[in-house]
């Protein structure tokens, strides 16, 4: 799972500088039709693609983690439960 989130915001990062490049250049030369060719439409599907994919795994990572601690916090609890009534009363 780490994996495929690193790939993929590696992707999403370069996605999104070269989609920063194509604006400035589409506003410099708008005859050259950066943004209206077949090839940036594909490489707008795919950014979408890779930031919806990102943001899937992100939420599915922090969904688990936080299941993950709240289970040690259950865990924690029950132990010093256990411990505070293992301990003997002080002899008089």
């Amino acid at each position: 799972m780490r994996t495929f989130r690193n790939i993929f915001s590696h992707l999403s990062i370069i996605f999104s500088g070269m989609f920063i490049t194509l604006t400035i250049l589409n506003q410099y030369n708008p005859g050259m039709g950066f943004l209206t060719s077949t090839l940036s439409m594909v490489f707008i599907f795919l950014f979408c693609l890779s930031v919806v994919a990102l943001s899937v795994v992100t939420i599915l990572d922090n969904r688990r983690y936080a299941k993950h601690m709240y289970q040690r916090a259950e865990e924690a609890a029950r132990w010093k439960k256990i411990s505070a009534n293992n301990q003997k009363p002080p002899q008089k």
